[in-house]
């Protein structure tokens, strides 16, 4: 979508107007109703978008290759999925609001959405997992019952995620593995000091079991930021490109930090991308632009429903391509 599309989306004064002007781009097809669930649907049009681009790409490419780039976004819907059920039932959301709030995909490794719902609790819904590639979860019980908060669970999901990707990338060309395991890692190292950042204050905090994996930030740069009298200047400290993603965070912005996230990924997969204008790496950054895409727009929606204006909204987006 071009810089001026996304423009115009975000300078629409409402939500209707923001419907017509997605009328005139590639997601013109979409139509929800007009309720107070439109941003969660508008969400799930555009996840449905970008899964089918993904499919389109994968008929495409060597079946080694699109078996991977199944798994790479696959895996991540599932693991949202799997952080959306369980917020579901530390909540005490009901069945039936927390499956309206999953993305609308096929399990990629559980065998139904549904029988994890249908359990009483969060407990009940973890130790299902058990036998599964999720099946770690389990020991991280003890503590989400410590801090009764979701974020060992949470954190460990994305553990999940990048061992098994960056497992699953030994199976491509070496020549493939780098943007790969740049991407894992990096979103791995930010999850972690944004984890950093909510233990602070706290004393004696056992970074190896809190933090059993790390990458770029490693656990001496976790522990400076749990410890040091100033966030900002423990911030400053971080190895680029850590520092500046983060520094949102010093006015509390995380949707902020979120968006220099995006922009991250979107400068590795393009960086990847110059070095080698054929196969893998280029593939890889058409979807992971496209993934960013999806986010600008989810963001965009989201916005509106909430009135947010076009400058605040703007400095959000990340804009792939001109």
């Amino acid at each position: 979508m071009q810089v001026e599309q996304m423009k115009q989306l975000a300078d629409a004064p409402d939500v209707q107007e923001f419907l017509l002007r997605l009328k005139e781009t590639s997601y013109g097809e979409i139509n929800v109703e007009e309720n107070d669930k439109i941003a969660l649907n508008l969400e799930k049009n555009f996840i449905k978008k970008f899964t089918e681009r993904i499919e389109e790409i994968v008929k495409i490419t060597p079946n080694k290759m699109g078996v991977f780039l199944h798994a790479y976004f696959d895996f991540r819907f599932e693991v949202l999925n799997l952080k959306r059920i369980l917020r579901g039932k530390f909540t005490e959301s009901s069945r039936e609001e927390i499956t309206e709030s999953l993305i609308p995909i096929d399990p990629y490794i559980i065998k139904d959405y549904g029988d994890l719902i249908s359990l009483n609790d969060l407990e009940s819904v973890v130790r299902k997992l058990s036998g599964t590639s999720y099946e770690s979860l389990i020991a991280k019980l003890d503590l989400y019952k410590e801090y009764d908060a979701l974020w060992p669970l949470e954190l460990e999901l994305n553990y999940i995620y990048a061992r098994n990707i960056l497992r699953l990338t030994e199976k491509l060309p070496s020549k493939d593995r780098h943007i790969v395991n740049s991407l894992v890692k990096y979103e791995t190292d930010v999850e972690n000091v944004l984890i950093a950042i909510k233990r602070r204050g706290k004393e004696n905090v056992n970074l190896e079991e809190v933090f059993p994996v790390t990458y770029g930030i490693d656990k001496d740069d976790l522990k400076k930021v749990i410890e040091a009298e100033s966030l900002s200047k423990a911030i400053d400290e971080l190895k680029e490109p850590y520092n500046e993603v983060l520094a949102p965070i010093k006015t509390g912005d995380i949707a902020l930090v979120r968006a220099m996230l995006r922009k991250g990924k979107y400068e590795t997969a393009t960086a990847a991308r110059a070095g080698d204008q054929f196969g893998f790496n280029v593939i890889l950054a058409f979807l992971v632009y496209s993934e960013i895409e999806k986010d600008n727009l989810v963001g965009l929606s989201w916005g509106k429903t909430q009135g947010l204006d076009s400058e605040d909204l703007m400095k959000y987006i990340v804009i792939p391509w001109n």
